[in-house]
């Protein structure tokens, strides 16, 4: 160090011109350094801080658009100015060991070179920096330009979006102008619309208005000629049941004088039948036919009062007749006379064979050993009315046009019958309360459809006629098989009786086609007559290839009629109704009398007596008491021993253990399921 050590003052000279140039530099470096750069105090990195801010504040005057220049030319600028060698020069006062003053100034000359060559790298530094600014004055002037040429071209779109929103905006309130007036424009020629329906729909209404009250006038009208020919038809047939019944009081010998009246009522009946079929193939009655029925009921009066002066003459002549004889025969001994005069005695229970009389009046009817004459009269009564009512209902049932009608007829008759049991007491009334309704003309819901007798001219017939056949059928489908069924559907078939008179009718003339024997009629084989006719005729069925049912299923069949009729015959009327019983026990008690005074058949008379007795014998003892008690022992004394002769099966072996039952208990077991007198 001490080699290189030279006076300060010879080498100012020298360094004049560096001092200018390192002034120069200094005052172009100076807005870039800050404190203390050389001496033993000068902090390096304080001002390096203070560079790096100093630059940071002139990069952020410059431009803010600057940012695009990188963070690693800052680091380098800095690494630069770490790397300037230290320029410090040092002033000593001490004197060296050459003995000079202690004034003299000296110099390292390697600390001037330092010098130089950090004045060098300032001033390279300034003239980068220079650069750096002008090309960031460019980049910024470049920047500006294309922020003023993009505001400017953002103005003119701004400027065409406006415009062209400000046209839109225009357009679519004329669409909007224009579609509010056309949907004014609907608006009211909707409204007229509208009210030229409303006028439209009210003239209508109007119209269907005249048109509904002209059709319920018609429907009156129409309903008022219906009632009155159906008033006609129930008096027309009032009238013919009047003509059969007076008939039936005429002997055959004087049947001759009828000619003429049966040939005009068989003429009347025609007519009526052809009447009603008019009447419903076009299903409207005219006055015309309101006229022509009250005009046949007029002919039929007319006749009836024919058949009624005939009848007077023909009494006139028997009573003259009588009293002709009667003088001519007063000659003759008092005891001639009284024979002449004695009434016909009655049969005793086991002689099924009549006995002479003295008069012809008195003769014995020919079928006395089958039928008794009371029982026949009865049964010809039920027969006649069935088939004259049969004949007119015919028509309905030829009707192929009331083929839904008698469907729906059925079905509302057949479901309440079929559900019929004595469950309880609501339910046994609430099928009553069924069939009454549709027999009254009050109309019946079965299914989704509504049914009355009111449906046709002939419905109230044909229902009832139905309503017995159905009856009649439960003895063979249900009460054959299960005994205590036939006392809930006896309750209501005498209900039904009480209430209409023509139902109980039907229902006997049922019963005694399937069983004649509960007249009790004991039909023969008439002359000519095939035997498949005669078992028909007495209860038998055939199959669809002729076979003859079996001799059991023909029984338990007639068993199951047996207990029906029994059951009707036993049956409690309704609590709080005031009419009669209308087959009550001693219609009952007289069956029994008239089959014990025929003579007895194989199996069905067994059978019909057992079941006949086990169902009713407690009311008949009850009614009857010690007469009853006769009827028991011509059962088991006289009838038995009849029956033995003629019969060997089961059925009089039944018969046979029942009385002996009876006569050792000294009663008749009260039957099962037998409906009390307060049940409904």
């Amino acid at each position: 160090m001490s080699r290189l050590l030279f006076d300060i003052d010879d080498i100012v000279g020298d360094l004049q011109s560096l001092q200018i140039s390192a002034l120069t530099n200094a005052a172009r470096i100076s807005p870039f350094v800050y404190g203390r750069t050389i001496g033993p105090k000068s902090n390096d990195e304080s001002n390096d801080d203070v560079i790096a801010l100093k630059r940071s504040d002139s990069k952020s005057e410059n431009d803010k658009n600057s940012n695009n220049i990188s963070d690693r030319s800052l680091e380098a600028e800095k690494e630069d100015l770490k790397s300037v060698p230290d320029l410090r020069v040092t002033f000593s006062n001490r004197r060296d060991v050459a003995g000079s003053s202690p004034n003299s100034r000296k110099v390292d000359i390697s600390d001037c070179k330092a010098v130089s060559f950090k004045l060098y790298q300032q001033e390279l530094e300034r003239q980068r920096m220079k650069n750096v600014r002008k090309e960031l004055e460019e980049r910024q002037a470049r920047v500006r330009e294309a922020d003023r040429l993009r505001d400017s071209d953002l103005r003119e779109r701004l400027k065409k979006v406006e415009s062209k929103t400000a046209k839109k905006i225009q357009e679519d309130e004329q669409k909007l102008i224009e579609a509010i007036r056309k949907q004014e424009l609907e608006a009211k020629q909707s409204e007229q619309r509208k009210l030229v329906e409303i006028n439209e729909t009210n003239r209508r209404l109007a119209e269907i208005s005249s048109r509904l009250k002209k059709n319920e006038e018609e429907i009156k009208r129409k309903n008022a000629m219906f009632d009155e020919i159906q008033g006609h038809h129930a008096n027309f047939r009032q009238l013919t049941e009047a003509f059969t019944k007076s008939l039936m009081n005429i002997d055959r010998e004087y049947s001759s004088h009828f000619s003429n009246q049966k040939k005009s009522v068989q003429s009347l009946v025609k007519s009526f039948e052809q009447l009603l079929q008019t009447i419903n193939a076009h299903q409207e009655v005219t006055q015309t036919d309101i006229d022509k029925g009250a005009e046949l009921c007029k002919s039929m009066e007319s006749t009836n009062g024919e058949v009624v002066e005939t009848i007077n003459q023909i009494q006139k002549e028997i009573a003259e007749k009588i009293k002709n004889q009667q003088e001519q025969r007063k000659a003759e001994s008092q005891q001639k006379v009284e024979v002449q005069q004695q009434p016909p005695k009655a049969q005793d229970t086991t002689d099924t064979k009549p006995k002479p009389a003295a008069s012809t009046s008195q003769t014995p009817h020919p079928l006395a050993s089958i039928v008794s004459r009371e029982a026949l009269a009865f049964y010809t009564e039920i027969k006649t009315f069935y088939e004259q009512h049969q004949a007119a209902v015919k028509v309905l049932l030829d009707d192929a046009s009331m083929k839904s009608y008698r469907f729906n007829c059925q079905k509302v008759i057949n479901t309440p019958i079929n559900a019929i049991s004595s469950v309880s007491r609501e339910h046994l009334l609430d099928k009553y309360q069924s069939l009454d309704a549709l027999l009254a003309g009050q109309p019946v819901r079965t299914g989704e459809q509504t049914v009355s007798i009111q449906g046709h001219p002939l419905g109230k017939t044909y229902c009832t006629m139905l309503m017995a056949k159905k009856f009649v059928s439960q003895a063979d489908i249900m009460i054959s098989s299960n005994a205590p069924a036939a006392f809930p559907i006896a309750a209501i078939i005498v209900a039904l009786w009480q209430k209409y008179p023509a139902f109980g009718k039907f229902f006997l003339a049922y019963l005694h086609k399937e069983c004649p024997y509960l007249v009790p009629y004991f039909l023969p084989q008439l002359e000519g007559q095939s035997q498949e006719d005669y078992l028909k005729s007495i209860g038998y069925r055939f199959s669809s290839d002729g076979v003859l049912e079996k001799q059991d299923q023909y029984l338990k069949r007639m068993t199951g009629m047996a207990r029906l009729y029994a059951a009707v015959v036993v049956a409690n009327t309704r609590q709080g109704e005031s009419a009669a019983h209308p087959h009550s026990v001693d219609c009952g008690y007289r069956w029994l009398c008239n089959i014990l005074n025929l003579a007895p058949l194989p199996d069905i008379c067994a059978t019909l007596l057992t079941e006949f007795l086990t169902t009713a014998g407690p009311s008949l003892w009850a009614a009857y008491g010690k007469q009853f008690v006769k009827v028991l022992q011509v059962i088991q004394q006289a009838y038995l021993p009849a029956l033995n002769k003629v019969d060997e099966g089961g059925p009089k072996t039944r018969l046979e253990v029942l009385m002996a039952k009876i006569n050792t208990e000294g009663r008749i077991e009260r039957p099962e399921g037998m409906l009390g007198p307060d049940f409904w």
